[in-house]
Formats: structure tokens, sequence, C-alpha cells
């Protein structure tokens, strides 16, 4: 009885010590660079896998847009594909990303930029992973949406802030101009 304790006590501090040595190899950025890092934040669901490389082990995925949490403006025409509800997705199976796998049927939060142009004509309408996939729960939607939120009233706080000193800026000089004349 109690080498059984002891055995399931050293299988479980094992298996706590890989689970553990594996997120260590694959740290992840905080939500917010992540965010902040991608163009385009979407939830979709993979509808087809296409393009697999066997020497790089990576693939790209045909996926079907839900919604769009960020960046919808920034996809083009020539992205959009099947009647403008689909885009195409590659990145997958990227070593520098840490969870970068799917199946057909799954549905992700995906968080992507444009492929760059280095990566050649095939490539050009497609979106590129920029870190790992999130599932979709009620809370990583919440969390996703408020750093999306976060970062649009940021952005006012700054148009805003530029606005005020440009009308400072031009009520000093429409004073300035008033005295000299």
């Amino acid at each position: 009885m109690g080498s059984q304790r002891t055995a399931a006590v050293l299988v479980a501090g094992l298996l706590v010590a890989l689970i553990g040595h594996s997120a260590a190899n694959c740290p992840e950025r905080n939500l917010e660079d992540r965010e902040d890092e991608a163009n385009i934040v979407l939830t979709g669901t993979v509808d087809e896998i296409i393009n697999m490389d066997p020497v790089h082990n990576t693939y790209s995925c045909k996926v079907r847009v839900w919604r769009y949490l960020k960046g919808k403006t920034s996809v083009s025409r020539e992205i959009l594909l099947d009647g403008g509800n689909k885009v195409m997705i590659g990145g997958f199976g990227n070593p520098g990303i840490c969870d970068n796998q799917v199946s057909t049927g799954d549905t992700r939060i995906f968080f992507l930029n444009p492929a760059p142009e280095y990566m050649g004509p095939e490539h050009k309408n497609e979106l590129m992973l920029n870190s790992s996939l999130m599932r979709i729960t009620l809370r990583n939607l919440e969390d996703v949406e408020h750093c999306v939120e976060e970062m649009d009233q940021e952005d006012d706080r700054v148009v805003n802030q530029w606005n005020k000193e440009r009308k400072a800026t031009f009520f000093w000089y429409h004073f300035t101009l008033s005295q000299l004349l």
C-alpha cells in the first residue's frame, strides 16, 4: 500500500516536472502584447487544411470568419475567399509559435498579420499567425475584447491630445497675428 502511494507521488511529480519543462520551452507573451502586435484579431473555424509542407511541418488553413475583434478594415477584398467570409491563414506548425496546431472544425481566436512580401507571391493574399491560438471561451473573448477596447481608447486619447495641441497652436498663432496687425 505504501509503495503504491510512493509510486503514485513519484509519477505525479514527474508529470508536473515534464509539463513545467515543456511550458518553459515555449514562453507565451502576455495577451496585451500579442493583441498589440497583431493587426488583425478574429474568431473563426478551420474549414480546410492545405499547403502542407512535409519538410518544415508547416501548413495553411482556410478559415471561416465568425467575427473580427480587430482590424476588419485591414482585410482587403483580395484576401477574402468564398464570398467574403473565409480567409487563408498560414504559419501553422511554426516552431516560434507555442500553440500553433489545429484540426478541421476547430474554432479559435486568431492573432494575425498580413504575410510579409519576402514570403513570395504564393503567400500574397494570406494572413499569418502572429502568436498562439486561443480557445474560444467566454473569459478568453472578454479578455481579448478588453485589450482591443483599451487600445482603441488609448488611440482616442492620443488623437484627442493631438487635436488639443493643434487647437492651442492655432489659437496661439491667431492671437500672435492679431497682436501684430
